[in-house]
């Protein structure tokens, strides 16, 4: 579905590399866990993959197209993208269901006239994201959690074949963060897409994730299942720390040993 070789990002003034040598295949359904340090070049990658930022050196594929010739702006339709600062695009006076159906056309803003139909889409996944009977409460109504969940439902409304999170629970109490993570559950399962989870914490990492890619010192140090990356010695080498991983229900717990 995308497959990235031998991706480098260079900053010339900074002359330093962001990433280097990064090859990385994403198979449809396929549900992957992005995770790195805090500067690790986990945003920078994710421009890449969604056509933002060209790379400095190797190549990119979507969906198996050949890239000669084709419109990345109709590539970037078959992908929901939620980056970090998204939220702060939209007017806070803007009614939910009208941010939802902006997603139809990739705007900040609704300036068509969607059919009942879409309409009608965009009202089944307010309630799916539980807040029916909210939709016409402006965006500054909502909580920080609950407005992570409606760019979410957006993302999803044109049906993506894969959905892609910055870091959607960054700066969430453990109450919202739980109710995000249980939210892209819910959507994945309705839109039945791929789903990139980007994050440093080890906890957000729930059993809808099985692949995990982590980043390191601008280089990839781990891809596989989970499993394989979420012990001690790989937490303790990004952390530069003596870090203990202890699993428990399925997610994975980290905490570091003095």
């Amino acid at each position: 579905m995308i497959q990235l070789e031998n991706i480098s990002l260079f900053f010339i003034d900074k002359k330093e590399y962001i990433l280097r040598d990064i090859s990385w295949h994403i198979r449809e359904g396929e549900n992957w866990v992005l995770f790195g340090r805090n500067g690790s070049g986990k945003s920078k990658l994710l421009e890449i993959i969604t056509g933002y930022r060209p790379a400095s050196g190797g190549t990119v594929t979507r969906f198996e197209s050949g890239q000669a010739g084709t419109d990345i702006r109709e590539l970037r339709k078959r992908i929901g993208y939620i980056s970090t600062a998204l939220k702060d695009r939209f007017s806070p006076h803007e009614k939910i269901i009208d941010i939802l159906l902006s997603g139809l056309y990739a705007s900040i803003g609704l300036y068509e006239d969607p059919d009942s139909a879409n309409r009608e889409k965009a009202l089944r996944l307010i309630e799916l994201i539980g807040l029916g009977q909210r939709q016409s409460e402006p965006f500054d109504h909502f909580s920080d959690g609950e407005k992570q969940k409606i760019l979410m439902a957006r993302a999803i409304i044109r049906e993506p074949d894969i959905l892609i999170l910055d870091e959607p629970s960054m700066a969430l109490d453990l109450g919202a963060r739980e109710e995000v993570l249980a939210t892209i559950e819910r959507l994945q399962e309705h839109g039945r897409c791929s789903v990139i989870y980007v994050t440093h914490h080890t906890e957000e990492i729930s059993p809808l994730f099985t692949k995990l890619f982590i980043l390191h010192d601008s280089r990839c140090v781990y891809q596989g299942d989970v499993s394989g990356g979420m012990n001690d010695e790989m937490m303790s080498e990004i952390f530069q720390r003596k870090v203990s991983v202890v699993q428990m229900n399925g997610r994975y717990y980290s905490m570091v040993n003095n």
